[in-house]
């Protein structure tokens, strides 16, 4: 069984959800940072999340979703979870560009925003860097929000794919951290339609 370390609100909830979303047991350890000892014999560079798969440990979020539906690819297909093997060329770059865009372009700007605004002292919480994050969230955004503009339910389609997951985190932080300002009307509601899904539901339950 695969054990997903976890923080709560951390990105390891990508992780959380796509286990959720293929019905697949797993163990959930939360752990909390800085990381201890027994962490860091596990998982070297004590980041979260990390999973390990019998011989396998492999961190960094974007990586874990690619091979875990990889490792269970019929399954993974059958669900529209993913592409492949030999998709089509324009499906499969829009796919991992929207993947790659949930955490380079979405999560971690915000996440260093979110940071200052929460741990900066009174009067630097409006710095040049913060505000910086928050334009280039907005920017990247803007991006999510155009290509959901023909009604579709999801970022390439009719069917959630690893791509949702990937940025419906970054989106789901921005609301429950105070900054849902910064997202639109059609991104806000297809937040709504994530949050929605039963496998949501139970990979956001505190265990």
């Amino acid at each position: 069984m695969i054990r997903i370390y976890h923080i709560e609100m951390g990105r390891s909830l990508r992780v959380l959800w796509l286990m959720e979303e293929l019905g697949e047991p797993y163990e959930r350890v939360t752990v909390t940072l800085p990381a201890d000892e027994a962490f860091r014999a596990v998982s070297p560079m004590a980041t979260v999340p990390s999973i390990v798969d019998g011989d396998i440990v492999l961190g960094e979020s974007i990586a874990i979703l690619q091979y875990l539906t990889g490792r269970r690819l019929q399954k993974s297909m059958e669900l529209g979870l993913t592409v492949g093997p030999n998709p089509d060329p324009a499906a499969y770059a829009e796919h991992l560009q929207f993947l790659h865009l949930g955490e380079a372009s979405l999560a971690a700007p915000l996440a260093l925003a979110l940071r200052t605004q929460r741990l900066a002292p009174e009067d630097q919480k409006a710095n040049y860097t913060a505000e910086l994050c928050r334009d280039v969230f907005r920017r990247r955004l803007a991006v999510v929000d155009r290509q959901l503009a023909d009604g579709r339910a999801y970022l390439t389609g009719e069917r959630l794919t690893i791509a949702d997951i990937s940025v419906g985190y970054a989106l789901h932080l921005a609301q429950v951290r105070g900054a849902e300002s910064l997202l639109t009307p059609r991104t806000l509601a297809y937040l709504g339609r994530l949050r929605a899904r039963p496998a949501f539901e139970r990979a956001t339950i505190s265990r």
